[in-house]
């Protein structure tokens, strides 16, 4: 299963102290991925999940900062963008399950 947590959700623009704007929202996205990508430069790659509702990112606000999210992620040139699926692949492609038992 694929690392989850609430806080880069956009589930929190319908919870009590979650995200008033679009801008938060992106501000907030745009912020944790710049820490993590800092901390891979050292050496450690990062990976940052991103939970997503049709229902929520899909209203105009919350998708133009879903857009300009992507954009800046896509502006670094080995930045992978990837669905849940897609990291499971790679990591059964890269770390097979063992098979001792």
């Amino acid at each position: 299963m694929a690392p989850y947590t609430l806080d880069a959700d956009d589930m929190r623009f319908a919870t009590a102290r979650g995200f008033d704007s679009g801008d938060q929202f992106f501000a907030y996205l745009r912020d944790s991925f710049d820490l993590l990508w800092e901390e891979g430069r050292r050496g450690r790659p990062e990976m940052m999940s991103v939970g997503l509702y049709c229902r929520l990112v899909g209203r105009p606000a919350q998708a133009i900062a879903l857009a300009r999210f992507l954009g800046h992620v896509l502006a670094r040139e080995k930045a992978w963008v990837a669905t849940r699926l897609d990291i499971a692949r790679h990591w059964n492609r890269h770390h097979p399950p063992s098979r001792a038992g």
